[in-house]
């Protein structure tokens, strides 16, 4: 097990001074509100200049929860960049979070679970993350071909909350690291932020990722620079929304 470094964090309101000051390209993409249901659109696709191959991808947002745990489908997000199909969503690497689980019972088979996301609590599952391999996850090949680090238990996940997302992703490399934000109001209206760290799962080919799993180059990584954001499993009547959207690229830093 690798030591983990507690990663530094710009806070949200000061990263578009940030990335101008260290030059860095970015695009802001607002928000976006999840749970749609009622057969509207799971996802919404963002267009972004290709990132060159020695180049990394990120992705920077905040997720308010509010009442999409309250049902208990297994709802979750995804959140992928670098997709090489610029009009398919479910492509690249990136971030699944959510109530994920180690394995279900079927109906027809209650006492023989299958197994699902490695890592991951007990069924019925509970918050947690890893690591996901879009482009490798069809809906035919195993989930241990797609699923590129062991999920990681996060207990504070929890709904009516305000977590930061960060996700780098480069040919060779996928972090995402989490924060949970808490917001307090003064006496004459003004709002002081503080965030907590709470956990970072990372896949690379230049050595195993924190839990001992390597991330190969993304053979379906073409250069293409489209992004996604979705939600799988949710029941149609709850919602959560993404705000303070951030995309933006650099050089690979050695």
């Amino acid at each position: 097990m690798k030591t983990q470094k507690q990663p530094g964090l710009v806070p949200t309101e000061e990263l578009p001074s940030y990335f101008r000051s260290e030059g860095i390209a970015y695009k802001t993409l607002g928000s976006v509100n999840l749970g749609f249901g009622h057969g509207k659109d799971q996802y919404c696709l963002y267009d972004y200049p290709a990132p060159a191959d020695d180049e990394t991808m990120g992705l920077f947002c905040e997720w308010h929860t509010e009442d999409y745990f309250d049902v208990d489908t297994g709802p979750h997000v995804a959140i992928g960049l670098r997709g090489p199909v610029k009009d398919d969503p479910h492509r690249g690497r990136g971030l699944a979070i959510g109530i994920l689980a180690n394995s279900v019972c079927l109906p027809d088979a209650p006492g023989q679970p299958v197994p699902l996301f490695d890592g991951c609590p007990d069924a019925p599952g509970g918050p947690s993350f890893f690591i996901e391999d879009f482009s490798g996850n069809d809906g035919a090949a195993p989930i241990s071909d797609w699923q590129l680090c062991r999920g990681r238990h996060l207990p504070l996940l929890k709904g009516n909350g305000i977590y930061r997302i960060d996700i780098h992703v480069s040919k060779n490399h996928a972090w995402a690291g989490v924060w949970q934000v808490t917001e307090t109001r003064s006496a004459n209206g003004s709002v002081s932020r503080v965030y907590e760290f709470m956990d970072q799962v990372a896949c690379s080919d230049a050595g195993p990722g924190f839990d001992g799993s390597p991330c190969p180059e993304d053979p379906a990584d073409n250069g293409r620079g489209n992004a996604f954001i979705g939600s799988g499993f949710s029941d149609p009547e709850t919602r959560s929304r993404v705000n303070h959207i951030y995309m933006a690229h650099w050089k690979n830093r050695v």
